[in-house]
């Protein structure tokens, strides 16, 4: 196991799916806390995040405010296709899946 600053490699390997998985790992990192299957440890000088989950090999560093912001965007961009924030897509994506 390698810590790594790749976002896109770590993104990789993570592979989340579906809409419950990309908001777990959204919410990990912006909360820097446990979140389904993701980990975000924030060190204790306040200024690194440390991503793990269990079914990837690699631990993501993001080492400042800066790249934690563009991980999150990232994050938003690659998922959402851009059209809405985080929080507007995945009502839309859990209302969507519902079994009405």
């Amino acid at each position: 196991m390698a810590t790594i600053t790749d976002f896109e490699a770590w993104l990789e390997q993570a592979d989340p799916e579906g809409h419950e998985e990309v908001y777990a790992l959204y919410q990990a990192v912006y909360g820097a806390e446990d979140y389904g299957f993701y980990e975000c440890k924030v060190s204790a000088d306040g200024t690194k995040w440390f991503i793990k989950s269990g079914h990837v090999e690699d631990t993501l560093m993001l080492a400042s405010e800066k790249a934690r912001s563009a991980f999150l965007s990232l994050i938003e961009n690659k998922y959402t296709d851009g059209d809405m924030d985080i929080e507007s897509w995945y009502g839309y994506r859990r209302a969507m899946a519902k079994d009405d």
